[in-house]
């Protein structure tokens, strides 16, 4: 669940709101077949409705910004650990902040194999000859910060494992608050 700000619970008060009108406006219906249909389409509506404008009051109401990043490997227990800083840009609270982090392995730099891209396979790919598949990218998402206050600054460390397997590495950070 998400922090609900004043504009979310004016949305979901002007839905409600609209949801009674919808009712009583159906009950001018002499059918009670045809009443019962239309408060349940009005309900499905009505939802539908409040769920686009909460996450779009979401998007508008929560900011955020990853505003420095700094990486280093640590060799002994084979992984990376990123260092950075991020702000609370919006004029609300934020419940949580996660950041994702990708690897990316650049077969680019690595004076390109041939078989990089397409792999042929056969049939002994299916019956036998198990090779193990390494991935050229992997993805961590980790929780970063809680409940940070408008104009807030936090630090973060987060550590993963780096694969032995990976050379001229690329780091991309996502910030995702609510």
């Amino acid at each position: 669940m998400f922090y609900m700000t004043t504009i979310h619970w004016i949305v979901v008060a002007l839905f409600v709101l609209l949801f009674i009108i919808l009712v009583i406006l159906s009950f001018k219906e002499k059918n009670p077949k045809n009443r019962i249909i239309m408060i349940i389409s009005s309900f499905f509506v009505v939802l539908l409705g409040a769920i686009i404008a909460l996450f779009a009051a979401e998007k508008f109401t929560k900011k955020s910004k990853l505003l420095s990043y700094d990486n280093r490997r640590d060799l002994m227990s084979e992984s990376i650990i990123f260092n950075g800083k991020l702000k609370n840009t919006g004029d609300y609270k934020l419940g949580y902040c996660k950041v994702e982090v990708k690897l990316t392995n650049n077969v680019y730099k690595m004076g390109r194999p041939k078989d990089s891209f397409f792999k042929p396979r056969g049939l002994d790919s299916i019956f036998g000859d198990k090779k193990e598949y390494k991935s050229n990218s992997v993805k961590e998402e980790f929780l970063v910060a809680k409940n940070i206050k408008p104009g807030e600054i936090k630090r973060f460390r987060v550590k993963m494992k780096y694969p032995p397997y990976f050379n001229n590495t690329s780091a991309k950070l996502t910030l995702n608050c609510h």
